[in-house]
Formats: structure tokens, C-alpha cells, sequence
């Protein structure tokens, strides 16, 4: 029982409240406006995009976190941008790829290929993401494994 208090005495108002709006955010962007579960086709659109962006997010989250100690903030920023640039990277190449460009105009463009519901999946995985970074990974990583330089200063040392 000692386990579950120490839980509850973890996460204040404010971090359920963020974890509540990135929870509603992965419904809304992820099945709700795109219309993701309608059929196994756009179920399966749905899944690679979130599932890529979900990767990419906490990829560069532990890269700029962990390996280059960079301040919260900063990694989230980097990650968006980082996700959703390549996000619209490969949906350019995709576009581009199709022989679309140059033959029809930018809105047809964007409603034959999906671009915004591809970019509202993108956005749903990254939410994902940013609930597993605030609820699992900041919340139980002994902050000196993230902040400090020397893994020394934990314990971690080499023994024979």
C-alpha cells in the first residue's frame, strides 16, 4: 500500500491536468478528425504515421536529454520540430513522387493526398510520445542520470 501512496504524492494537479489534455489530444488528432478507424486502409495510414512520429519523439528526446544533457524545454522543442520537419519532408517527397505537383492546383493537392490528416496523425504521436516522456520516462529517471555529467556522481561506476 506504502507504493501506491508514494505514487499518488509523485503527480500534482498540474501534471495530471497536462497528461489528461495529451491524452484528449491523441484521441482528437488521432482518431477523431482524421477519421482513422473508418476503414483498414486509413487504420493502417494512421498507424505508420503515429507509430513513426511516436519513435522519431522519443528518439530525439533521449538523444537531447540524456546523451547531450540539454534542459527539458529545449529537447521538447527539439523534437517537435525534428518530427514534424520530417514529417513534411517525406510527405513532399511523397507528393512530389506521385506527379502531382505542377499538374494540379495546392489544394487539390492536399485533399487527394491526405496532407492534413497525415500531419493531425503525426501530431497524435507525438502527444503519445510527450505522455510516456512526462508520465514514465522524467517521472522515474533519477534526474542526476539526466542532468548531471558524470555518471560517477550516481554510482555507475565500472567494478572488477
Amino acid at each position: 500500500m506504502k507504493n501506491v501512496n508514494e505514487l499518488k504524492e509523485k503527480y500534482t494537479l498540474k501534471d495530471k491536468l497536462t497528461l489528461l489534455c495529451l491524452s484528449l489530444g491523441v484521441i482528437c488528432f488521432g482518431f477523431v478528425f482524421p477519421d482513422s478507424l473508418s476503414d483498414h486502409n486509413k487504420l493502417l495510414h494512421f498507424s505508420a504515421h503515429f507509430g513513426m512520429s511516436f519513435l522519431l519523439a522519443l528518439c530525439f528526446y533521449a538523444f537531447f536529454s540524456i546523451k547531450l544533457r540539454v534542459p527539458r524545454a529545449i529537447s521538447y522543442t527539439a523534437l517537435v520540430s525534428a518530427t514534424l520537419t520530417i514529417g513534411i519532408i517525406y510527405k513532399f517527397w511523397e507528393i512530389a513522387t506521385e506527379g502531382m505537383v505542377g499538374n494540379l492546383s495546392f489544394l487539390t493537392i492536399m485533399d487527394r493526398t491526405g496532407c492534413l490528416a497525415s500531419m493531425s496523425q503525426n501530431l497524435s504521436g507525438l502527444m503519445a510520445a510527450m505522455i510516456v516522456i512526462e508520465s514514465l520516462l522524467q517521472k522515474n529517471l533519477k534526474p542526476t542520470l539526466i542532468h548531471d555529467r558524470s555518471l560517477h556522481s550516481i554510482g555507475l561506476q565500472h567494478q572488477n
